[in-house]
């Protein structure tokens, strides 16, 4: 089943209208165990954005993080966020500011920061190397 958290980062879900990251942990645990008990073979693939306006490249750590550790994956795509006609998340990369509360909002616009927010999450050699230690630490 494909869903769409999108980011695991409260400011950043807030700016995504989306719910907290605790609503996709419990929906998860459901999702596996009903899964468990109807005996079936099927998973859950996540859907993430990168430079979502109000989005850093520290938000994208919290999120590779979040990823690794509480859905125990790294996710190989990631969307590059894509201003669309009529939404807010359009509205705060062209204004740079949250339309709800007025303040100003932090919007990576340079291709380079951008595709840095993406590698920082699909970086294969750095999991690889992350996974190597916690197996040592684990030892």
């Amino acid at each position: 089943m494909k869903i769409a958290p999108e980011h695991s980062v409260a400011h950043v879900l807030i700016k995504m209208g989306k719910p907290n990251k605790e609503t996709l942990i419990k929906f998860k645990n459901i999702f596996y165990r009903f899964t468990k008990i109807a005996k079936k073979k099927q998973f859950l693939t996540y859907y993430m954005i990168a430079a979502h306006p109000g989005c850093s490249a520290k938000d994208m750590e919290k999120l590779k993080a979040f990823v690794l550790q509480e859905l125990k994956l790294l996710p190989q795509q990631i969307q590059v966020f894509t201003p669309t006609p009529s939404t807010y998340s359009t509205l705060m990369y062209w204004t740079e500011k949250d339309p709800f509360t007025g303040e100003s909002c932090f919007v990576e616009k340079t291709y380079r920061g951008r595709e840095n927010q993406k590698k920082i999450v699909t970086n294969e050699k750095m999991y690889k190397l992350q996974k190597t230690i916690r197996a040592k630490q684990q030892k």
